[in-house]
């Protein structure tokens, strides 16, 4: 997991609540049209440098989709009761997650933000969210792809997000190797000592694919 810094909401996104909420009309994130979708979607796939704030995957607008940190729907129920919560339209819960929206059961099966679904438990305390300051702490990855907890909450978030899953590690552990062992030769230790200081660095407007696994593995190569 790699720390997010948001940043403002999209100012279409801002003038659209405004809009409606002057006008009298009771908008929630179901409410919203692909057009505000797209232009949140555009700007926490900038903020992310187009990777998926749980699994790091390469993303882009038509592969990913809007996630709630905090279930929307949670949210939406907790206001009905009169609890003090967060909005589900309130941006600072929203993040660029792989993969496309789809629905039906196999989504529990799969991983990342999919995986975790409509989880939250002790409003989310024990779940590392990628906008937690030291969220990059309580993680450790393998050269094979593989991740480990160097935390409790670490543990749990794993669980959570299934982040040892088969594809996924296999993809981890492929783009490990395929930066690694360039042209069929390891990286010398100028190399790597120079890749280690600059690979979670932004390439333009992306961050490479799995960074921080990356970064990880090149520290024990």
């Amino acid at each position: 997991m790699k720390r997010i810094f948001k940043g403002h909401e999209p100012k279409d996104f801002i003038d659209y609540k405004v809009e409606n909420k002057q006008g009298g009309v009771n908008i929630d994130y179901n409410s919203l049209g692909e057009k505000q979708r797209t232009q949140i979607k555009e700007a926490l796939l900038i903020e992310q440098g187009n990777i998926c704030a749980y699994t790091l995957k390469r993303i882009e607008l038509k592969s990913c989709h809007i996630e709630h940190i905090k279930p929307e729907e949670l949210c939406r129920q907790l206001q009905k009761k009169g609890v003090e919560t967060i909005s589900d339209l309130d941006y600072s819960n929203m993040v660029a997650c792989f993969p496309k929206e789809f629905s039906g059961s196999s989504r529990k099966k799969f991983y990342g933000a999919y995986k975790k679904d409509d989880w939250w438990e002790n409003d989310g305390s024990s779940f590392i969210s990628p906008l937690r300051v030291d969220c990059e702490s309580h993680f450790k990855y393998n050269k094979d792809g593989s991740v480990v907890h160097l935390t409790e909450m670490g543990k749990k978030t794993i669980e959570i997000l299934n982040l040892n899953h088969n594809i996924l590690k296999d993809d981890r552990q492929s783009a490990i190797f395929s930066f690694i062992y360039k042209d069929n030769k390891p990286l010398n230790q100028s190399q790597t000592n120079q890749a280690i200081e600059n690979i979670c660095n932004k390439n333009k407007d992306n961050f490479t694919e799995f960074c921080i696994a990356i970064k990880d593995a090149l520290k024990i190569i």
